[in-house]
Order: C-alpha cells, then sequence, then structure tokens
C-alpha cells in the first residue's frame, strides 16, 4: 500500500484525530518510540492507523523518522526491502505486504519412498496492521483478522497442485482427507514408492553325510563309559558333529541371489543393493568343484571360519587328546585347536581351545571356551559352557589384548601430552623416561595386565598367529621399562597397540561358522552359544 503524508500543521492533525475517533488510543500498539532531546519535537513522525501508514516530515533541525516491519510484514521503501531501521522522507513511496508461511507443505523422505503431506492451517484469513500511535520510530506488525475469511483448503487444491503422475496414481486421498478433517498438523504419509528386496548373499552350508549323524556310536549303550575309539580320530565323530573323510563332499557353497528393483515416489527405478559374494581359500585342505560342492583332501573335522567378512577359510585344526592327568583338578588347558577329552571333568578346570571341544562323560564345576562348538556326551553341572562368537569373547587371549590395548592407547595419548608440556618449557624429553614414570604411577595396573597375558600365551600350545613372537618381545620391553628407556619411542608404543589389536583379531577370525553346544542334560551351568543350542534329554 502506499504511503500517506501528514503536512504541518502535524501536531493540530494528530490532536484532532484523537479527538474525532473516540477510544482510538486503545487501539494502539505500544510499538512505537516518542522523539527524545532538545529537538524531539521537530523529528517527524510515523502513524500506522486502519491499514495505512501515515508520514510527517521534520521540521527544520528535526531528523526524519525511522521504520522498520517484522515478519509477516515485508516493508519496501522505494521498491526495496527494508530489513533494519530505515529513515523515512517525505519524497519515499511506502508499500507493504504480507508474506506469510503456506497452508501446508508437500516433502518427499530422502530414501525418496515416501510423500508426506504437513497441514499448518486449513483456514487463510486476512491480515491487517496493527495500529501504532505517532512517533519517532515505528515497528509494522501485522495480525490476522478472523472475522474475514478468505478461503479454505481442500483436497482439489491439493491434488492439483501435485505434478507427480507417479505420485497421483498412488495419492492416499483418505489419509489426506482424514488431515484436513481432523488435523494432528504432523506429517502425514500420503504416497509410497516400492523399496527394492535385497536379494541374498553367498553362502556355505555344512553338508553332513549319513555317517556323521551316527558317528561313533558313543552315545549308544554305555556312552562315554562304554568302549573308547582305538583312533583319536575317532574322537572327532560325535554324532552330529561335522567329519569328513578325504574325497568326501562335505559342504557347499551357495552363490549370491540378486534382489527385486522398487521404484521410487517419481517413478524411477531402485536398484537392489548387489549382494556380497565370498572367497573361499582353503589351500591344500579342500577344494571347491564349479559346482560349488566342497570336497575334503584330508580325513578330519573340517572347521569353516571367517566371520562376517567377503573371505571364507577351510582347515583341518590340529587335535589335542589329553590324558588323565591333564585334566586334574586346578587344570589350565589352551590349545590351538580341536580339544578332546575322553573322560569326565572334575573342576575346577578351565579349557580354552580355538576350535572345537569334544567331552566324553559329565563336566563338573569347570568353564569350557571354544571358538568352534563344544559336545558334551555326559551331564554339565555347575558350568559354564562358550561357544562361537561368545568365546571369542571370553577366551584369555582376545580380552586381555583388548584390554591391554585400550590401556596401551591411553598411555600413549598420555606421554604424548606429557611430553608436550616438558617441550613448551624449552625442556628435552626422554620419551622412554615418560613412560616409565607413568607405568610406575598413573598407569601402574598395566604391569599385571602384561604378565596375564605372558602367562596366557606362555600357556599356549600349538602354533598360533604369525606376530605372537614379536608381541612377546615387546611385552618384555614393557614388563621391564627402566632396562629399555633408550629405545622406547612414540613409535614403538605405537607398534605394541597394532601388535595387541592384530592378535585380538587373529582370535576373531577363528570363530566358527555353524557353532553349537551340544550336551545331554545342563544343571545350574551357563551356556552361551553363537549359534545353536541342543540339549538331548531335557525332557
Amino acid at each position: 500500500m502506499p504511503q500517506q503524508d501528514i503536512e504541518p500543521s502535524r501536531y493540530e492533525f494528530v490532536e484532532s484525530l484523537m479527538l474525532e475517533r473516540k477510544g482510538l488510543l486503545d487501539s494502539f500498539s505500544v510499538e512505537g518510540r516518542a522523539s527524545d532531546g532538545t529537538t524531539g519535537d521537530k523529528n517527524g513522525i510515523i502513524l500506522v492507523q486502519d491499514n495505512q501508514i501515515f508520514i510527517t516530515p521534520p521540521l527544520p533541525g528535526g531528523a526524519p523518522a525511522r521504520i522498520s516491519a517484522v515478519h509477516p510484514v515485508v516493508l519496501k521503501i522505494n521498491w526495496k526491502t527494508v530489513t533494519e531501521p530505515t529513515e523515512v522522507t517525505r519524497a519515499d513511496y511506502i508499500t507493504w505486504e504480507i508474506c506469510e508461511k503456506p497452508q501446508y507443505e508437500i516433502t518427499v523422505s530422502p530414501d525418496k519412498l515416501k510423500v508426506h503431506f504437513t497441514l499448518y492451517r486449513a483456514e487463510k484469513y486476512a491480515w491487517n496492521l496493527v495500529n501504532c500511535p505517532a512517533a519517532f520510530e515505528a515497528v509494522v506488525r501485522a495480525q490476522p483478522n478472523p472475522a474475514m475469511l478468505l478461503s479454505t483448503l481442500t483436497i482439489e487444491q491439493i491434488i492439483a497442485s501435485l505434478d507427480n503422475r507417479f505420485i497421483l496414481r498412488n495419492l492416499n486421498i483418505p489419509a489426506l482427507y482424514a488431515e484436513l478433517e481432523n488435523p494432528t498438523y504432523l506429517p502425514v504419509c500420503i504416497a509410497e514408492g516400492r523399496a527394492p528386496l535385497p536379494g541374498k548373499e553367498a553362502r556355505l552350508e555344512f553338508l553332513l553325510p549319513e555317517h556323521t549323524l551316527e558317528g561313533n556310536r558313543m552315545l549308544q549303550g554305555q556312552g562315554a563309559r562304554g568302549q573308547k575309539p582305538a583312533e583319536p580320530l575317532e574322537y572327532l565323530r560325535f554324532p552330529g558333529a561335522p567329519f569328513a573323510f578325504a574325497g568326501e563332499v562335505f559342504a557347499r557353497k551357495l552363490p549370491p541371489e540378486e534382489g527385486i528393483p522398487g521404484l521410487d515416489t517419481d517413478g524411477r527405478v531402485l536398484p537392489p543393493p548387489p549382494p556380497q559374494d565370498i572367497y573361499f581359500a582353503a589351500g591344500n585342505h579342500a577344494k571347491l568343484l564349479p559346482c560349488g560342492n566342497i570336497v575334503a583332501r584330508h580325513t578330519g573335522r573340517p572347521r569353516i571360519c571367517g566371520g562376517s567378512g567377503s573371505v571364507r577359510i577351510c582347515d583341518f585344526p590340529p587335535v589335542s587328546l589329553l590324558a588323565r592327568e591333564m585334566t586334574d583338578p586346578v587344570g589350565d588347558v589352551m590349545f590351538a585347536g580341536d580339544i578332546i577329552v575322553p573322560g569326565d571333568l572334575e573342576g575346577p578346570v578351565r579349557i580354552e581351545a580355538l576350535g572345537n571341544v569334544y567331552v566324553y562323560g559329565d563336566i563338573r564345576q569347570s568353564t569350557i571356551i571354544a571358538t568352534g562348538s563344544i559336545y558334551v556326551s555326559g551331564q554339565v553341572t555347575g558350568s559354564g559352557l562358550y561357544a562361537g562368537h561368545a568365546g571369542v569373547m571370553q577366551h584369555r587371549l582376545h580380552s586381555l589384548a583388548s584390554l591391554l590395548r585400550t590401556e596401551t592407547d591411553g598411555l600413549l595419548e598420555a606421554a604424548r601430552q606429557l611430553a608436550k608440556n616438558v617441550e613448551s618449557r624449552q625442556q628435552s624429553v626422554n620419551y622412554g623416561l615418560v613412560v616409565m614414570l607413568l607405568l610406575e604411577d598413573k598407569y601402574s595396573h598395566l604391569g599385571s595386565l602384561i604378565r596375564d597375558l605372558q602367562a596366557a600365551l606362555s600357556r599356549m600350545n600349538g602354533a598360533f598367529g604369525s606376530g605372537t613372537d614379536q608381541l612377546w618381545q615387546m611385552l618384555e620391553v614393557f614388563a621391564h621399562p627402566g632396562q629399555f628407556t633408550g629405545y622406547i619411542t612414540d613409535s614403538v608404543l605405537s607398534r605394541f597397540s597394532r601388535l595387541l589389536l592384530k592378535l585380538g583379531e587373529e582370535i576373531e577370525l577363528l570363530q566358527e561358522e555353524h557353532a553349537v553346544i551340544n550336551l545331554a542334560r545342563s544343571q545350574d551351568s551357563r551356556l552361551e552359544s553363537g549359534g545353536k543350542l541342543l540339549v538331548r534329554d531335557s525332557c
């Protein structure tokens, strides 16, 4: 709207305006600010009344009035939008308009699979400027006029605003109608695309020949207390456990399967994520045939490891047959492969295997940890059995390496900060002495962790890991830091942390697929399996 000027004598005009309109003062906003100072009576004046803006120029020696506006009023002086208080004179051309938020909004989800309708208001009203008394500074405000309804939003208006044919074909009109009738003012889904269906990743599955179901027949008759096999390899033929003869198919690789494409809200094709294939590495242990069958090249227990990555490793782990004197109370057995216990386990005994554990008898007051499966011919009482992923987490080498690495990283950061503080005082730094001081004070508990890991590594029987010799040397260094202050550096401490990480990762890679716990009965025991749990005599 254009401006209207108030010519002198302006005071007589304002006075007459007040007298002619009774109650006029009560309708004014208080946003205006009166003139101040000795020249206040000479300054320009702005008056907002009945959707009009009246301006009177200043008298000689006075300053022009200043005007501004707040949302939703857009004020323009000489066709330029006003964003801050601005002086106005008699020659200026003033207009205003309302820039309000739209009545509704249509949005598309980030994955482009859903269209949402958000209602802000169904009714559209006219707007009036808020009256403002004559003042040197005026802030123009506006408010809706509830007595003047301009329009009401309809479904037809919303549909007409949609130019997407795919959305129109899949429009959920009942949901749109329900929101208009009973507004929630929340996003409402009014159209959906079709998400692509993922395919199946490649995988390996065991094929158990008929002879593996019968096994070595040690669970029949007298079970573990009956006749023992003559060959140690026969102990691996626990009924239902994987076992293969040379030249026999024991597993199959299932190829990846493609998924089904979908459509986004614009009708464009959404390709499914490519299924992950796996790389099968068996060396001279097994052979992958073109048809997907996997044939054993040795006789024994095939092991498939690899975790959640894209590589699956197949081998036949070494076997340790424990003599009875090796399982006496307070026993502690660690082996990098399968462990066979030919009789009962009378605890406390702790057995940790980087493979399967076979117990032909009962288990009492003992702990069995296996990165593969655990097979027990008898009853488990007051014991803890951990297989698969649970076995990896409980294995001493993994838990000690993870804990020691966390503490070593903290030591590394503390040493760097302490060395930096010393250098800031223009003093030379012996990094080895800094580490030794921290190991004697804040990180004194690392000594016991280092000794525990050394003890665990020394107890491990069988070949394991490619970097354990280097790790052992590092453990010796940090077990006696005072003897190696000239050798310990930031890079040495970082390498120690990486070797600990590598040890933990090597244990994790030995987690076997299809891990199970298979036993006859259980009482007062903790059983954690990364796969299946089979209690044969549960009824």
